[in-house]
């Protein structure tokens, strides 16, 4: 079996955007929507950091579709227009979708988005500016990250891999055990988001630990051991 997966090491994000800006290129994603996200994590809280200049605390924690290998939006939608590949990848078939909205709450990850309006392009990019195999979307239909799916079956790694300029995603084949991503699963303290949901998410996070410090803050006050998010969004 195969099942492609990412592993991202939180440690060495430096909250760039690169990851989601490449992945807006490739998919000719419209003004407004993005189907990477890098949060960033204060404490226990999302988007704040924690602490008093120079000695404030925070990481990056970049999100995308989770791929999930019981993805529960797959059962909902009444058109099965979202399937699983043999890979594990889970794509969306825009021209089956009938925009009925039911995959969106059943996602636990906030990872869905509907297009109530036809996705604004940049002017004179209106056929799309990425990867002639992406269809830029249109309105009422839903949309997610799809792995760079047309990318992986060219033999390279998606879009958001390849931008990353500390080398913060791991891809490729989980289920084989002398994989690079194998390998980074195994490392010490890898955890998922929503491991409650019975989703059974392939993306792994290795956990802040020097990278809890914002980069640019002084000396570390108090412990610096990894903390582990609360929620999913």
């Amino acid at each position: 079996m195969t099942r492609l997966a990412m592993v991202l090491d939180l440690d060495r994000c430096i909250g760039c955007w690169a990851c989601a800006v490449a992945c807006k290129q490739e998919n000719s994603i419209g003004e407004g929507l993005w189907w990477q996200k890098v949060d960033t994590v204060g404490g226990e809280t999302i988007d704040t950091s924690v602490g008093v200049f120079p000695d404030v605390r925070k990481y990056y924690q970049p999100r995308n579709c989770f791929h999930c290998a019981d993805a529960p939006c797959i059962p909902v939608c009444p058109t099965n227009a979202i399937v699983k590949r043999d890979d594990g990848i889970v794509e969306i078939k825009q021209e089956l979708c009938v925009g009925c909205g039911k995959c969106e709450p059943a996602c636990p990850f906030d990872a869905i988005e509907m297009n109530v309006v036809a996705p604004l392009l940049p002017p004179g990019l209106e056929k799309g500016h990425g990867a002639a195999e992406v269809q830029p979307r249109v309105a009422g239909v839903v949309e997610k990250c799809s792995f760079c799916s047309h990318r992986v079956d060219a033999g390279q790694d998606p879009a958001c891999v390849a931008a990353c300029p500390t080398q913060v995603i791991t891809f490729g084949d989980v289920d084989n055990p002398e994989s690079r991503v194998a390998a980074a699963r195994r490392s010490p303290g890898a955890f998922r988001l929503g491991e409650d949901t019975g989703a059974d998410p392939s993306v792994w996070f290795l956990p802040a630990t020097q990278g809890e410090l914002q980069r640019r803050s002084g000396k570390p006050s108090g412990s610096t051991a990894p903390r582990k998010p609360k929620g999913l969004s």
